[in-house]
């Protein structure tokens, strides 16, 4: 066992296999042993495929097919319908990779009939897109509406003050302009010469009815919002790069200002209070930053990470985040599982996008990988409500490695390798939609039989190792042994035939899922602060006496060994900074350690200073 143990050890910290106790992973077809029966997605109802329906009346943009089914069989009794309804769904979820975009009119033949349509979504390299697309359109919509609701007011009661004016005045009351509305039968001729001697001309001064036709002409040809008019123009807003976006905003500007004048001065004709001696100095000076968000919809940018790596669409991001304007940016994530310069690094694109909107402050941020993005439909719906920037942050999981998709998404925001998060710049920094996010790693229960044939059960943490070993690049980090050795870390995997494997991980690995972990406790930091420090007691102060000692706290070991005064620790971090596997943190958050072997002494007696 000695020679297994220096085996062990030596692929930990060097990556080299020295003997046959120590075997590769090769062909072996291993997975995370909590994501044993998870292996055939189409057997399972869970949110995917989704439903997007970007026309939908009720706003729900988006619905899983599972509870749509599940809706239209709640009052169903009859079995055979019931069985017949559930074995087409599997059919239509099997079936969505060989026939993508489909709607689900076009493949829901049987009974009952589903309360809703749209166009079937897998968890795909195109889902993050289609998605912030279908929720987006929904958004705009609403804005489009309301834009109409005021506009098409505003526009009705400037006509009716052109046209009273027109009525007042000389040419409104000839005997032509009159028989149109009282008929051939009438004398149009007398009544004309009536009005023209017993009502004189009276006008609206020249300067204010050609402001109004102005701001009727404006209001009418607006092309911010579309209208109902056939053929009508109208701008586009989605855009695939931070350059085309830009441009976009540079060459609307001015018609942008222009029609957030129109609309401000209107509602001051249609109320009677356009003064020109106040207000046309004041329209004449209005800057963008009067601009009415509302006016302006919103601008959607989906982005690839991997086009980041220009330059050019690099700084076009940063400007688009500091921009102000209702822009909002998918920076869709690929893979998060890369080295850079030769060193394992998980997500640094990802944390540094993140990063970058989160220092800015007035940015809505929402990060979810693919598979959490319906969990989350609510913070991203109220992000592209915001006026401001809103950034979606989104990891697809359409990796190099081959597993599906929204495994390897899923797996990425359990093991906390990406996160779920939003802020909002009124409500601040939030944790909502991840698994267990009081904790550190999540824990799950693991059910097996063991060689003997008897239930057995063990919690396990899925950490980052869990994850990257579920990434067949990745495999050179593990290897297969048949006992760990102490202080040797280790997973919990199953092979094809659900048999469990013990296998170790390689020191830098562990490093990796180290840095993932304090980045964790970074954000459960932004939602929940650190306690104060207890202050010092008076020096003066007699201590009460007591008849026995709290029951937290324990006499010090008799033996040579190191340990912590755990009652006393005031939780100042010092020493997990320092080894955060030497020294751990109990329920209570105050410190001990776990293992003398997996740190030095000299790490002990820095811990101690």
């Amino acid at each position: 066992m000695h020679s297994e143990l220096n085996a062990q050890l030596a692929f930990h910290l060097t990556g080299l296999r020295s003997a046959e106790a120590v075997a590769p992973l090769d062909g072996l077809a291993l997975r995370p042993a909590l994501l044993a029966g998870l292996r055939d997605l189409h057997a399972l109802r869970y949110d995917f495929p989704l439903v997007l329906a970007e026309d939908a009346a009720d706003g729900e943009f988006a619905r899983p097919l599972s509870a749509l089914v599940d809706q239209a069989l709640a009052g169903v009794s009859d079995e055979r319908i019931r069985a017949h309804a559930l074995r087409r769904e599997k059919e239509i979820r099997a079936g969505l990779g060989a026939s993508p975009a489909r709607e689900l009119a076009a493949l829901w033949n049987v009974a009952p009939k589903l309360a809703a349509n749209g166009v079937l979504a897998d968890c795909d390299a195109s889902f993050p897109a289609r998605f912030l697309h279908a929720a987006w359109t929904s958004v705009h919509a609403a804005k489009s509406r309301r834009f109409h609701d005021e506009a098409d007011r505003l526009k009705q009661q400037l006509a009716d003050i052109v046209a009273a004016d027109f009525v007042h005045s000389d040419e409104g009351r000839t005997a032509q302009r009159l028989e149109p509305t009282l008929g051939a039968d009438f004398d149009t001729q007398a009544l004309s010469r009536l009005l023209a001697t017993a009502l004189p001309e009276r006008r609206l001064p020249r300067t204010r009815r050609r402001r109004l036709r102005a701001l009727l002409s404006t209001l009418m040809s607006q092309r911010f919002f579309p209208g109902e008019r056939a053929g009508a123009k109208t701008y586009g807003y989605v855009f695939y790069s931070c350059a085309a976006a830009l441009q976009a905003l540079r060459e609307r500007r001015i018609a942008t200002l222009e029609l957030a004048k129109a609309m401000a001065a209107a509602r001051l004709e249609a109320r009677g209070e356009y003064v020109e001696a106040l207000h046309d100095p004041l329209f004449g000076e209005l800057g963008e930053a009067a601009v009415d968000p509302a006016l302006v919809p919103d601008y959607l940018v989906c982005l690839n990470a991997r086009n980041l790596n220009i330059a050019a669409e690099a700084s076009g991001l940063a400007e688009l985040l500091a921009s102000g304007m209702p822009v909002k940016i998918l920076v869709q994530h690929d893979d998060i599982l890369s080295s850079t310069m030769g060193r394992l690094s998980y997500a640094a694109q990802a944390r540094l996008v993140a990063g970058m909107a989160l220092g800015l402050n007035d940015v809505f941020v929402v990060q979810a990988a693919a598979s959490h993005l319906y969990p989350v439909r609510n913070p991203v719906r109220k992000a592209l409500e915001y006026p401001g920037v809103a950034l979606f942050n989104v990891f697809s999981g359409a990796n190099a490695s081959g597993a599906a998709p929204y495994l390897v998404a899923a797996a990425a925001a359990e093991s906390r390798a990406f996160p779920t998060f939003s802020y909002d710049p009124a409500a601040g920094f939030s944790l909502d939609g991840n698994p267990q996010p009081e904790a550190g790693w999540p824990r799950h229960e693991l059910a097996y039989e063991d060689a003997e044939h008897q239930a057995q059960r063990e919690t396990l943490e899925f950490t980052f190792m869990d994850f990257a070993a579920g990434d067949a690049r990745y495999a050179s980090h593990f290897a297969v042994v048949d006992k760990v050795g102490e202080g040797v870390p280790s997973l919990r995997m199953v092979d094809s035939d659900n048999r469990l494997k013990r296998v170790i991980v390689s020191e830098p690995l562990v490093r990796e899922s180290d840095k993932c972990l304090a980045a964790w406790r970074a954000l459960q930091a932004r939602v929940t602060p650190v306690a104060p420090a207890p202050q010092p007691q008076p020096v003066a102060e007699v201590p009460k006496p007591v008849e026995a000692p709290p029951a937290a706290e324990k006499a010090a070991p008799a033996t040579d060994a190191p340990y912590i005064e755990t009652p006393r620790c005031t939780t100042c971090e010092e020493c997990v900074k320092i080894n955060n596997r030497l020294f751990v943190y109990n329920a209570d958050k105050q410190a001990s350690i776990a293992d003398p072997k997996l740190g030095t002494y000299k790490e002990l007696v820095e811990a101690a200073e």
